[in-house]
């Protein structure tokens, strides 16, 4: 296994592709059996580190697009890895899923304050640093969205 350099990428998407579709149809002890088998190969591999980056790039990918099917499961794999690895090297990751709570709850109080509008959107609030991909981008924001 670690004779191979593209392993730690190989679980990293293997698991991506679990919590994207593989998670769906399985009961809760069927998915921890294969977390723990994932772990059990994390805890064997050499390059923890390649594989703890591409599974960040892969896990914001998949908040920001919502396509996790089993919030429960992306939970228990960050819990056991923060077990194999320890806290610092989790705590970014612990950070995007509560970014992503505290914009949930920004967008639900401001739909509650706000008039309905014919414009819908959602808005991330992102802690800097903690999340992959960090160019500045300008955002101009349309006069439809202005108004609103």
């Amino acid at each position: 296994m670690n004779e191979f350099d593209n392993t730690p990428h190989s679980i990293a998407y293997y698991m991506d592709n679990e919590f994207k579709k593989g998670f769906k149809q399985l009961s809760n002890e069927e998915i921890d059996q294969r977390i723990d088998a994932v772990i059990k190969l994390f805890c064997c591999l050499n390059g923890r580190d390649m594989f703890m980056t591409a599974y960040t790039n892969l896990l914001a990918m998949r908040l920001l697009n919502r396509t996790s099917v089993n919030n429960e499961a992306e939970e228990k794999m960050v819990k056991q890895l923060q077990i194999e690895c320890g806290h610092n090297t989790v705590s970014k990751i612990k950070t995007m899923f509560q970014d992503m709570i505290k914009s949930q709850q920004v967008m639900n109080d401001y739909k509650g304050v706000q008039a309905p509008s014919q414009i819908e959107f959602q808005v991330e609030i992102l802690t800097s640093g903690h999340w992959p991909y960090q160019e500045s981008l300008i955002c101009k924001i349309p006069p439809q969205m202005q108004r609103v």
